[in-house]
């Protein structure tokens, strides 16, 4: 959901990766957009990309020189090609301003493989939502790990791929609040005492779990609720937060 001040996904990853892509326009400045070097998509829905229409226009008028490479799982990609960036709904940039140099690539990353990407080693792993989606693991050579469900209801492969790696920090959605357990789950989302039991699923649970996604009207009632799990690593994420990992 958006409302004023309450903004869709997006995460800046030492200024040059994006983890989602549902607000840029509107956080970033002119010289940070052009510093984006990838994003990394959990899924298509629309709360998630609609920041990459806008950002890739503004590096096209600018003419920045940029290219911006969107990654995620084969059946992401093709939404966005077939219903996106298909000179109906927008403009295909993979062949703006050029073919041979355009400001959009894609680059297709397989469940449980692992990518290279600007020192860091990312790995996705599928999570349960209503639309294909993934959850990523990003690790620093040599520094921390990071791990980020995006969109998901209840869910394993993603908690035992995280389960293998010393993950320092995990960003996850708790979206409504308890009453609403059934509404959750047919959309593919979590609720605090959902979350609980997929922490559960952990044997060594990450030392910091960031919360986000709540509904922005029912926000107020998941954060009284979050207590009661008896976890002091929860707390929620806030708008333009800067996490130091």
């Amino acid at each position: 959901s958006e409302v004023p001040g309450h903004y869709c996904p997006a995460f800046t990853v030492d200024g040059k990766i994006l983890l989602d892509a549902g607000t840029i326009g509107i956080s970033l400045n002119i010289t940070e957009e052009s510093d984006i070097q990838y994003i990394l998509l959990t899924h298509a829905h629309f709360d998630h990309i609609k920041g990459i229409p806008f950002l890739l226009d503004n590096l096209v008028v600018r003419e920045t020189g940029s290219t911006v490479t969107v990654m995620s799982g084969q059946e992401v990609i093709d939404d966005l090609k077939q219903n996106i960036f298909n000179n109906r709904i927008w403009p295909d940039f993979t062949r703006i301003p050029t073919p041979d140099a355009p400001v959009l690539r894609f680059r297709i990353i397989r469940p449980g493989s692992e990518e290279m990407i600007d020192g860091y080693r990312i790995t996705a792993e599928r999570v349960k939502h209503t639309v294909p989606s993934y959850g990523y693991i990003l690790e620093r050579e040599g520094g921390k790990i990071i791990a980020y469900s995006g969109d998901t209801g209840p869910t394993d492969l993603f908690w035992k791929k995280v389960d293998t790696r010393n993950v320092s920090c995990l960003i996850v959605e708790t979206s409504f609040p308890n009453r609403m357990e059934e509404i959750a789950l047919q959309s593919g989302h979590l609720t605090p005492s959902l979350l609980a039991k997929e922490i559960a699923k952990m044997k060594t649970p990450p030392p910091r779990i960031y919360l986000i996604h709540a509904k922005p009207q029912h926000q107020q009632e998941i954060e009284k609720e979050i207590p009661a799990l008896g976890r002091e690593e929860l707390r929620f994420l806030t708008k333009g937060e800067i996490l130091k990992i």
